[in-house]
């Protein structure tokens, strides 16, 4: 270890912390002409800096220092401040640091150590003991008997359709038991597992009998026979002898609670393989959730193949070293990229949709536009804009110009070839977070406003979100975006909202007419730590959200069954960030069993709904998410 770096909180306040930073030259060779670079997800006070000066984009954060020479075995030290609640986790401070030397001709790697923070230690909560439910069903049936007995599946056993509709949720279902169970059905012999049609159940609702005479199922529905197969997976049991198993006589009659159950994974801030991608649909199907977000745009990357602007994946896709875009979130010496091909995209939206899936894409506007905008500058940048402005990513560079006409005929060609690609009738716009002090210091812009007599920036963005709408009805699909797409008042109620400030921002929504789709950020964002210990993994800007605080979230407990507002409220949606999700078993780690708690706020009743009850199930449970090889948080340290 030649250099280490060292954060340390030196005071914090409800919103204003200061910090000291310890950069050591343990090595035998003096640092000459150098600079420090680190990132942090914090915005630092340019004014508040000592012993130098700090340069800031995004994350990335690179140190003038006041002195040209570190000496060995020598220390350097500096002072800033952020306005930041205080901090409360080691994923708050550095996440990676380098020193470069000669305008960046010679590297060093620097050992970051965790964060010093002020604030005491918590020992990590515990969660009540329980007994492991064998009949271990996640999320719980809204209507199930129990009988004594097990059926077993032998090498014998046959999968039989009086259905077509059945035919994707069969296939699914020998590959899933092959998977999970090593066990294979046998194309000829007994019909154990009857798939058969039944018109009078609603989209979704399945029947499921085990008995002596074997298995049964029952749905009017594609997507009823996926959930049926999701149970079945569930419900059968291991024995001693290969190719066999068995499962206990039930009489399950079942259908959602709502009708929208959904997760959005962010593939922007860090890019994740087809391969990743693919499995969590999977596990999405095993929990009976129905749609697919995925956030495929940002300021960070832009991951989908657009034929009409190469740029955007030629450069956008990519940031780091000798790139457009600086480094951010995860390593400052390589380069992050990966995009999604167009054929890609169709083979993941094939497979979700074999699984019961709709696949709804994201392309973030007009905020949150970074990567597109340094891919297609000559197209989308106001040259004469001198508007200043910092979003809360900390850019002062990411916003599309609604006074542009190159940014409509960015947004005609990509939203064709979206709208092309994807069957999906909705479309994600973003919307979110356009930051204050956009567009008020572009001629163009305050031209445009004069011309419609609008008289605020949130007016200019409503006229560049009703173009996308209009846009996207032409193509045959629905728009959708955060809430922040009704600013301005300028799109149609048409327009389907996905609220993450709050409950009571979808419920505001909804009393203005708009379908909503509940996804409050202090319930359903997976990316929060899951508890208080200072080395729990994650962001705890909305909340911590232990285990107990997702599966306790019960929607729309303030609004009576009678109230009409109800019918507007479409479903819910859980949400992976991704600024510190860089492999599988943090995705892992982040997701379950969160995401078993949440699908049952998704699908079960509330009567049926209790929380050391599904404990019980959950415990049970783990086993499966072992046979699936899910590097799951471990619930229980104390049993």
């Amino acid at each position: 270890m030649s250099y280490r770096v060292d954060l340390t909180v030196l005071s914090e306040q409800k919103q204003y912390c200061r910090f000291g930073v310890t950069l050591h030259n343990l090595s035998d060779q003096d640092l000459l002409d150098w600079k420090l670079q680190f990132i942090i997800d914090r915005y630092i006070l340019p004014d508040s800096f000592t012993n130098g000066a700090i340069k800031q984009v995004g994350s990335f954060c690179c140190v003038t220092p006041d002195i040209d020479v570190l000496a060995a075995n020598a220390h350097y030290y500096c002072e800033f401040s952020i306005n930041t609640a205080p901090l409360r986790y080691h994923t708050d401070g550095f996440k990676d640091a380098l020193i470069v030397e000669q305008n960046g001709a010679i590297k060093h790697s620097v050992v970051v150590t965790p964060i010093a923070l002020a604030s005491p230690y918590r020992e990590r909560t515990e969660l009540p003991v329980v007994e492991a439910d064998r009949l271990a069903l996640i999320p719980k049936p809204n209507q199930i008997t129990t009988q004594n007995g097990r059926y077993l599946l032998s090498p014998n056993s046959q999968i039989t359709l009086q259905s077509t509709r059945a035919e994707k949720a069969a296939t699914w279902l020998q590959v899933e038991l092959e998977s999970i169970y090593q066990f294979k059905t046998n194309p000829i012999g007994h019909s154990e597992i009857l798939f058969r049609n039944n018109p009078t159940l609603d989209e979704g609702e399945y029947n499921l009998t085990v008995s002596a005479q074997g298995v049964r199922i029952e749905s009017g529905s594609a997507s009823g026979f996926v959930h049926a197969c999701a149970t079945l997976l569930q419900l059968v049991e291991v024995t001693e002898q290969a190719n066999t198993l068995q499962v206990p006589y039930v009489e399950i009659s079942d259908t959602p609670r709502f009708r929208y159950r959904g997760m959005m994974l962010d593939c922007a801030r860090h890019f994740h393989p087809v391969e990743r991608v693919k499995r969590l649909i999977n596990h999405l199907a095993h929990y009976k959730f129905n749609h697919f977000h995925w956030h495929l745009t940002d300021d960070e990357g832009w991951r989908i193949e657009i034929k009409a602007f190469p740029e955007l994946t030629d450069i956008g896709a990519k940031r780091g070293v000798g790139t457009a875009l600086e480094p951010q979130f995860s390593t400052l010496d390589d380069v992050h990229q990966g995009f999604y091909s167009q054929q890609e995209i169709r083979d993941v939206i094939s497979y979700a949709e074999e699984r019961g899936i709709t696949v709804i894409p994201e392309i973030d506007i007009p905020g949150h536009c970074r990567a597109a905008l340094k891919s297609l500058p000559e197209l989308l940048q106001d040259q004469d804009d001198q508007s200043h402005y910092r979003s809360i990513q900390h850019y002062n560079d990411n916003v599309l110009s609604p006074a542009l006409a190159g940014t409509y005929e960015f947004l005609d060609k990509v939203l064709k070839e979206v709208a092309e690609l994807f069957p999906s009738p909705w479309v994600h716009i973003g919307a979110d977070e356009v930051p204050d002090g956009v567009w008020v210091n572009s001629p163009k812009c305050q031209a445009l406003m004069a011309e419609h007599g609008y008289h605020s920036a949130k007016e200019l963005q409503g006229h560049l979100l009703r173009y996308a709408e209009k846009s996207l009805q032409k193509l045959g699909k629905r728009m959708v975006g955060w809430e922040e797409a009704q600013h301005g008042n300028k799109v149609s109620k048409d327009t389907i909202i996905y609220s993450w400030l709050s409950e009571e921002a979808a419920l505001n929504c909804a009393n203005q007419g708009f379908d909503v789709i509940l996804q409050p950020a202090q319930f359903t964002y997976l990316d929060m730590t899951q508890d208080y210990s200072p080395d729990e993994p994650g962001v705890d800007w909305a909340s911590t959200i232990p285990l107990e605080t997702a599966y306790r979230y019960e929607p729309l407990i303030e609004v009576p069954d009678s109230d009409p507002l109800r019918k507007r409220i479409l479903g819910i949606q859980c949400a992976l960030w991704c600024e510190i999700v860089t492999h599988q078993q943090r995705m892992d780690y982040m997701i379950f069993p969160r995401l078993t708690a949440l699908a049952e706020a998704c699908w079960t009743n509330k009567p049926q709904r209790e929380w050391f009850d599904y404990l019980s199930r959950l415990k049970g449970h783990l086993a499966l998410l072992d046979r699936q090889n899910i590097k799951y948080r471990q619930p229980w340290t104390n049993q």
